[in-house]
């Protein structure tokens, strides 16, 4: 009958196997920055709507142009103009900019007249002009740098390009500057794209490998013969592909989260494996046909891993509580791969594991005995010092809870990246040269007392506002309809710098804002300012110090905006560098819900199956403690909370619960059969040790692979959650027994009896 039964459901598994494997092909990679603004947010909706108003504040190239000496010489600025020009020329771009090509209006009489800032065909009034530029604040941060020595390119190309638009754009830009005589800089958002695209496709294949290499290594210590390693293996490359072709069909790309996915599949697939092939093993070794072994298996272990089928698939889909897109799909597919794992365990493993030759019971049995030594002893040394356990449980708790209170929340731009990246590299020579790369865009319009920003009460707070945005928040480079009336009244006075300004009275810029109406239509203006004057936009730059240094400045805007009680301009901060900060602050916040969720339903599933509160409390506890560990420890090393660093909890803990499951279940089995609770004990700790600690190897090795990251989100995630593992099964062997005896010690035994029971049925085995 079981025969039967799995050969009918091979022959389906392979039918689908065959779709999924042809699906594949159409796996894509993916990488975009904005996947990752919070969705279903009031501050994303207003971002979008900000930006459908005027434009994306990430669709541009800067490009750095350095000379030793001044960028003020004829040769070098010849050369910038030329290359800007082929750079304007390529399809998608919109715009080039530079000193090279601005022109300062002029309006008289005559009408309007554009007078280059630079001459570059009467090389000799350089000099003039470069003081003309450098007495307008404008240009300084943006364009030049303050020491006269690095020219910026300002490239703006069409948003939202496909892949292979993008693509082409990159590399024709990055060609034109390998021809320029000169060093120069680069960054952009599609540059930043490609390169984490680009290390997500290595990254994939290094850890598949990496992965596949180390789970073969520890199969081949533990069960030593060529089945034991090929069975386990087979399952889980099948759950893999599986799980991708479900992506590809679903039209799912893979991201940076979803690297970590095949990782985390061949590691946390790998646990029902061993759990059953061990028990089969151990079957065998006692003298059980192999249809009967693989029956006894799966009934002594089936429910086990069913539990943790569902408590693991729990942890991933809880992470559909966050805000953040891609870690949503994370969650989604991951779980997904957990069952498809699941289910090849149960129909694939026995399939195979009747169709294998024995393995040697002699060496089975052999190797079960050095296992059961060490357990043995294990379990007879910590209920000799139980006290001393407890106060080390309590005192690591303490400690790790104020680490705690340490953790920073902070997020900065390319931070994922090493410090000697160029990509890295460049982006820091921005902050240096220029005003910096990070975006700062804020929202400003009319209260319903005005009619338009361009009145006179509007004009005086926005002057107030931006100098405080200058001086105080230190944005750079900001263009403004504060910027637009004085570069009208310097039009108007025949582009003399000094004019650069706001008029002096109400009558002045009245005058000033009605001869400008004609020309409030242009794509320029309103790229800052609607028609009607109802909404406007103030855009700069500001250098990246981190989302914790930026926090700081919007808690000091926020005071000041009180204090300075506006009555005719209302602001709000936007932007995609916004969005992005405040996706941190959401996730942790999601995270919490998630964590809760994952103890919530452990609690569920130990409470059905025990039906005692004391079981449920128990089932968390040693849980719990691994996890507070690995927060304490973050915060007393300083690692800085991040988007991608702060998913490790709610899969650390998904993944730590399989062996309380497995070890939990067990007991019960054992305590149905009659056996006092310190018998229970014995034959659960050596029945179910051996996999616990074989499982958490495996696990914990796979997740190191993840160190070999150039991403430092990755580096870390891998870390403390192989960490977490390590610190979750020493909670499990050495505290969970103590906590048994402690909780139902009244009723049945002592740690002294325990012990003494320990040693009297020390020489028997299971």
């Amino acid at each position: 009958m079981l025969k039967r039964f799995l050969n009918i459901t091979m022959i389906v598994l392979l039918c689908i196997t065959a779709l999924l494997v042809f699906e594949c092909r159409n796996i894509r990679f993916d990488y975009n920055f904005e996947h990752f603004f919070p969705v279903e947010s009031d501050d994303a909706a207003y971002y979008y709507e900000f930006r459908d108003r005027f434009e994306s504040d990430n669709a541009f190239f800067l490009i750095g142009l350095e000379h030793p000496k001044s960028i003020f010489n004829p040769v070098f600025l010849q050369s910038a103009e030329a290359l800007r020009k082929d750079l304007k020329a390529l399809p998608n771009v919109l715009t080039a900019t530079s000193i090279t090509n601005i022109k300062t209006p002029i309006i008289s009489s005559f009408g309007l007249v554009e007078v280059p800032v630079i001459d570059l065909e009467h090389p000799e009034n350089l000099s003039s002009d470069s003081a003309r530029i450098f007495s307008t604040p404008v240009y300084q941060g943006s364009l030049v740098s303050a020491d006269g020595k690095n020219l910026a390119l300002y490239i703006r190309h069409v948003d939202n390009l496909s892949k292979s638009a993008a693509d082409s754009l990159l590399t024709s830009i990055e060609n034109r500057l390998k021809l320029f005589p000169g060093k120069t800089h680069i960054t952009g958002k599609l540059l930043s794209e490609n390169t984490y695209l680009g290390k997500t496709q290595q990254e994939l294949l290094l850890f598949m490998s990496i992965a596949f290499l180390l789970v073969t290594f520890f199969l081949w210590l533990t069960f030593r013969n060529f089945w034991g390693v090929v069975v386990p293996l087979s399952v889980v490359v099948l759950s893999i592909i599986w799980t991708i072709g479900i992506m590809a069909a679903t039209g799912k790309s893979i991201d940076i989260m979803i690297i970590l996915m095949p990782c985390i599949l061949f590691v946390v697939g790998m646990s029902d494996v061993i759990h059953i092939t061990s028990q089969f093993y151990e079957k065998i070794e006692a003298g059980f046909e192999r249809v009967d072994a693989i029956r006894l298996a799966l009934q002594e272990v089936g429910f086990a891993t069913f539990l943790t089928c569902v408590s693991t698939a729990v942890a991933f889909l809880t992470l559909n509580t966050t805000s953040i897109q891609p870690i949503r799909d994370f969650g989604t597919y991951t779980a997904i791969g957990v069952v498809v794992a699941y289910i090849f365990s149960i129909t694939l493993l026995p399939f195979i594991l009747l169709r294998v030759k024995n393995p040697d019971r002699f060496r089975v049995h052999a190797s079960q005995m050095r296992w059961d030594r060490f357990l043995r002893r294990l379990l007879r040394a910590i209920f000799k010092k139980p006290a001393l356990i407890i106060a080390g449980a309590v005192v690591v708790l303490i400690v790790s809870i104020v680490g705690i209170g340490r953790i920073e929340v902070n997020n900065s731009v390319l931070d994922d990246l090493d410090e000697n990246d160029p990509i890295k590299v460049d982006f820091q020579y921005f902050d240096q040269s220029f005003s910096g790369v990070r975006g700062f865009e804020m929202a400003v319009s009319p209260t319903g007392k005005l009619g338009s920003l361009l009145q006179w009460d509007a004009i005086q707070e926005m002057q107030i506002l931006e100098h405080y945005l200058e001086t105080t928040y230190q944005v750079g480079a900001i263009v403004s309809p504060l910027g637009l009336i004085k570069g009208f009244n310097q039009a108007v006075h025949e582009g003399d710098p000094v004019w650069y300004r706001v008029p002096k009275s109400a009558t002045q810029l009245d005058s000033l804002t009605h001869a400008m109406q004609p020309f409030l239509g242009k794509k320029e203006i309103r790229l800052l300012l609607t028609r009607d004057g109802q909404s406007g936009r103030i855009t700069g730059r500001i250098k990246d110090k981190g989302s914790k240094a930026v926090g700081k400045k919007n808690v000091k805007l926020d005071a000041f905006l009180k204090k300075s009680a506006f009555q005719h301009i209302q602001v709000r901060v936007t932007g995609s560098s916004d969005l992005i900060d405040k996706s941190n602050s959401y996730l942790t916040e999601n995270m919490l819900q998630g964590l809760s969720l994952d103890i919530a339903v452990l609690m569920l599933i130990i409470g059905i199956i025990f039906r005692s509160w004391r079981m449920m409390l128990l089932s968390v506890l040693p849980n719990i403690l691994p996890l507070c560990m690995i927060a304490g420890l973050m915060g007393w090393a300083g690692i800085e909370m991040k988007v991608t660093i702060s998913i490790i909890f709610s899969i650390a803990f998904g993944i730590a619960v399989d062996d309380t499951l497995h070890l939990l279940s067990r007991l019960k089995v054992e305590l149905a059969k009659g056996s006092s609770l310190p018998m229970a004990l014995r034959v659960t700790y050596l029945s179910t040790g051996k996999a616990m600690i074989l499982t958490a190897m495996v696990i914990a090795a796979g997740f190191g692979t993840l160190m070999l990251s150039d991403f430092k989100s990755t580096f870390y995630v891998g870390m403390m959650i192989s960490v977490t593992l390590i610190f979750a099964l020493i909670a499990e062997l050495v505290l969970m027994p103590v906590l048994l005896i402690a909780l139902y010690g009244k009723k049945k035994a002592t740690p002294v009896q325990v012990s003494d029971e320990l040693e009297e049925n020390a020489g028997k085995v299971i």
